[in-house]
């Protein structure tokens, strides 16, 4: 298969300073009269760098609209009926052929993989074994072995991992996660999930929001959200409750990303029965509720039961993560970051048509390549009902803020990136944002990560964390561009001598020795697990040492450049 290198694409122009709105924009669709149940969702589906469109006529008819270049109409492609209702819906390329997959699923009525064949021009459908109420769904590399799983929310029953044979085939395997209620109960209530490295060790870790209604005892193991965290070795522990992630309410969804820009994630929570919160984590992956000092907490006690998904994006461009909150009753909530740990609601964002009173369920990604996120707005009624109101695809109307946007390709590593961590840094400090596939509640946003820089004119780096290990790093990118990362495209492996580095206890001191066939200085740098940089210096050939001592014991990951060669290594110090 061939990963090569994409080129970057081009300048955003300036635009004005404006509130956050966004404009109807369903003239430029093939089908402006398509009606969404809850399952919705924006990625690149055949392989040209733009966001498409995917979506379920009447909840259960597959169409794909692709973004044409130069943001102007789409084209379609019409699966039809992937059979029943459907609920839960993720995306990835699961054979690595180049074109994008659909995992599809709703109640009792099959779990379905639409795969593309090897040139992206036809579609067709497998159901997978086993019969379960399908919720939400995400792939996700749960063994990291490189081909990308998929695990599967269960209303009534355990949820369900399935493996990927490494072809694309899957067969359902709960050796990858059990994923069992801590408090002992018939494991129901699963509704949303998310896989995100919430304490910064480079291991995925699983969210579940869980809701069981009808059951009022807080206490109740079918209504208790789970956080599995993973050791790194497949073995996945709960420890929501320690973590302070298990407030005990009937909660239907949650999302993680960094709001204060302080290098880990945070989250939050969309509860039924109890108001919704935000909580900020540590570092470490100890959460601490802000909901009372976040500046919207009426908004969010007002949410009640009506709060579906919540999707967390930049959308402004001003470096700080925004939330949407979509509605099944009462109207949907845009929030502004106040890069403060503080929100401010936005009026009127959008304009609705006439007839419904909220958005219900959107996915979101750059659908003019323009720069800024736009919205795929649908109006559901109930849970999951296709209204007899339309979609509406919201284009944001932007303004003259930075950004840039980063697409990946792994190689040892799924060829999505799904697990990645990338960081920008630049004059704002530092942002990160990781790959998923799946997340919130039936909601699959772009596999591109997106960025606003505000103001600033230049980017110091891009640093990708994949989910092999390695670390590829960008200097000095253009900003207002595409950014096509290949993985190990900055590093080489000519240079140096040892790939995995095992370090003894020495009495006096521990000294790392480097050979090296180059002319010339090399440079060194020593990164920890979570991505921040512990030891930096240059390095003459008379001597190739680097004094480590300051190192606690642990696993750490250290670039060598060389001229304009770069290489990792993992150092395991003992």
């Amino acid at each position: 298969m061939n990963k090569k290198l994409l080129l970057a694409l081009g300048m955003l122009p300036m635009l004005s300073i404006a509130q956050i709105t966004f404009t109807n924009s369903n003239t430029l669709l093939v089908n402006a009269s398509l009606t969404s149940g809850c399952a919705i969702g924006v990625s690149d589906m055949n392989g040209d760098g733009l966001d498409d469109i995917i979506r379920l006529d009447d909840a259960r008819n597959l169409q794909i609209e692709y973004q044409t270049a130069g943001g102007g109409n789409f084209t379609q492609y019409n699966f039809g009926s992937v059979g029943g209702s459907q609920w839960g819906l993720a995306i990835a390329d699961v054979d690595e052929n180049g074109y994008n997959d659909v995992i599809t699923g709703g109640a009792y009525n099959g779990v379905k993989v639409i795969k593309a064949n090897s040139d992206g021009s036809l579609y067709t459908s497998t159901t997978l074994a086993g019969s379960i109420f399908m919720q939400n769904v995400n792939f996700a590399d749960i063994d990291n072995n490189g081909s990308i799983d998929i695990f599967a929310c269960h209303d009534d029953g355990v949820s369900v991992a399935y493996g990927n044979d490494g072809s694309g085939n899957f067969s359902p395997n709960n050796g990858l996660i059990n994923a069992v209620s801590t408090i002992p109960s018939d494991n129901s209530g699963n509704y949303g999930s998310i896989w995100a490295d919430v304490n910064n060790d480079g291991h995925l870790d699983l969210y579940i929001s869980k809701c069981r209604l009808g059951v009022n005892d807080p206490n109740d193991g079918r209504r208790v959200n789970l956080l599995f965290m993973n050791d790194g070795t497949n073995n996945y522990t709960d420890e929501a409750a320690t973590r302070g992630l298990a407030p005990l309410g009937q909660s239907w969804s949650a999302n993680f990303e960094d709001i204060d820009n302080d290098g880990d994630l945070d989250c939050v929570l969309i509860n039924h029965d109890i108001t919704s919160m935000i909580f900020v984590n540590d570092g470490t992956g100890n959460f601490t509720d802000i909901t009372p000092t976040c500046g919207i907490t009426g908004e969010l006690a007002s949410l009640g039961s009506g709060g579906i998904q919540v999707v967390m994006e930049d959308f402004d461009n001003d470096t700080f993560i925004d939330i949407f909150i979509t509605m099944r009753s009462g109207i949907h909530h845009l929030f502004k970051n106040d890069g403060d740990k503080t929100f401010t609601e936005v009026s009127a964002p959008f304009t609705l048509p006439t007839g419904p009173s909220r958005i219900q369920s959107a996915a979101v990604g750059d659908l003019n390549n323009d720069g800024f996120i736009d919205v795929m707005a649908g109006f559901a009624t109930g849970y999951n009902g296709p209204s007899s109101d339309p979609d509406v695809l919201y284009l944001n109307d932007g303004n003259t803020n930075n950004w840039s946007e980063i697409r990946l390709i792994g190689d040892a590593s799924n060829i999505n990136g799904i697990g990645a961590r990338i960081e920008i840094q630049g004059a704002w400090g530092s942002q990160i944002r990781e790959v998923r596939s799946g997340e919130s509640y039936g909601t699959m946003n772009s596999l591109m990560t997106h960025f606003g820089l505000g103001t600033a004119t230049e980017i110091d780096a891009v640093v990708v964390h994949w989910p092999s290990g390695s670390v590829d790093t960008v200097s000095n990118p253009n900003i207002n561009e595409v950014l096509v990362i290949e993985e190990g495209q900055t590093l080489s492996t000519e240079s140096f001598s040892s790939q995995t580095i095992h370090i003894s206890p020495n009495p006096t001191n521990d000294i790392l020795n480097i050979e090296t066939t180059s002319n010339g200085s090399f440079s060194y740098a020593i990164y920890d697990l979570s991505g921040k940089q512990v030891q930096t210096e240059t390095v003459l050939p008379a001597s190739n040492q680097i004094n480590i001592n300051h190192l606690s014991n642990g696993i750490y990951i250290m670039q060598l450049t060389s001229q304009n060669s770069k290489t990792t290594h993992k150092i395991i110090k003992e």
